[in-house]
């Protein structure tokens, strides 16, 4: 087995700045989704709005209700608390740069006239949850170099830093504003979108904290207060999946991140199953195996071996 074959999962090959704090509320991120997990970044959403540049390779942008393809040189910007994953769409490196940031870093905190005026018809839009940054978009090539910029200044770290960062991403959010409004003759999202999206989210909380019970649709779709029929279809609609599909895989992540840490539970495969809330240890393997292209044996020796 190559060193390419057991695929790491996301926590270890993230390469995040310090966390950032309420003075300068910025993260800058550089990911190789070709050494991830699944080659992907699992499904998430948080209350910082990101810039995400791809370095090289190709990656799949998946949203709850649509996939993008992005090249080389293309990027994406995100709102609040939208629900999305990424993930690797060829064998080769795929490369991203990620800024993610606070929107009151901008205009401060609070009900400001700033925020008001500048803040709130972008986070408040039922319209602008993704917007693409194509390399041959005039519309938004500007928005790359900015993202870009911001990027490197970051990572340097020079005197003076935060105050450019400040500025390039106040220009950013001046060339993002007209997009937060639909064209003429397009319409917002359709209700079901949003409705399923608050529900996948809570039904994604509910099964990464209860993993290592044995879960039933049932109490899945109780969670979210609806019928274990349009639970599925929730799963279906937004994700493509079912909501067992995406708890096996998640229980999965989780005991390969119960190996790298070296956990105790790791030390026996029938343990380790049993801790992530596998009652077979033969079908434990069996998706380990599927989801990863090794065994959880073999995962284990690959860790072992120098990067």
């Amino acid at each position: 087995m190559s060193d390419e074959t057991a695929k790491k999962p996301d926590e270890a090959l993230f390469s995040p700045a310090p966390l950032s704090d309420i003075d300068f509320p910025v993260n800058t991120y550089s990911t190789n989704l070709s050494k991830l997990y699944m080659r992907m970044i699992r499904w998430e959403w948080h209350d910082d709005v990101e810039i995400t540049l791809v370095k090289s390779g190709h990656a799949l942008l998946r949203l709850s209700d649509q996939n993008i393809p992005l090249s080389p040189g293309d990027g994406f910007f995100l709102n609040q608390n939208q629900l999305h994953s990424i993930r690797s769409a060829d064998k080769e490196a795929c490369i991203l740069h990620t800024v993610k940031f606070h929107p009151s870093f901008l205009f401060g905190y609070g009900k400001t006239s700033m925020s008001a005026k500048y803040l709130t018809p972008v986070l408040s839009s039922s319209f602008l949850h993704c917007l693409l940054l194509r390399a041959q978009d005039d519309s938004t090539k500007e928005m790359l170099r900015l993202a870009e910029d911001t990027f490197s200044y970051c990572l340097e770290k020079k005197f003076g830093y935060e105050l450019a960062v400040k500025s390039l991403l106040c220009y950013f959010w001046k060339l993002l504003l007209p997009f937060s409004a639909p064209p003429d003759g397009v319409l917002a999202e359709s209700p079901h979108i949003s409705v399923d999206s608050a529900r996948i989210k809570q039904a994604i909380i509910f099964m990464e904290k209860n993993h290592m019970e044995p879960l039933t649709l049932e109490e899945i779709a109780a969670s979210i207060h609806v019928s274990k029929s349009e639970c599925c279809r929730c799963f279906q609609r937004s994700l493509g999946i079912t909501p067992f599909e995406y708890l096996m895989k998640f229980r999965i992540f989780e005991s390969t991140r119960k190996i790298m840490r070296g956990d105790e539970a790791a030390n026996s495969i029938s343990t380790l199953a049993a801790s992530v809330g596998f009652n077979s240890t033969s079908y434990y393997n069996k998706l380990f195996k599927k989801y990863l292209n090794c065994t959880p044996t073999e995962y284990k020796k690959s860790l072992q071996k120098p990067l």
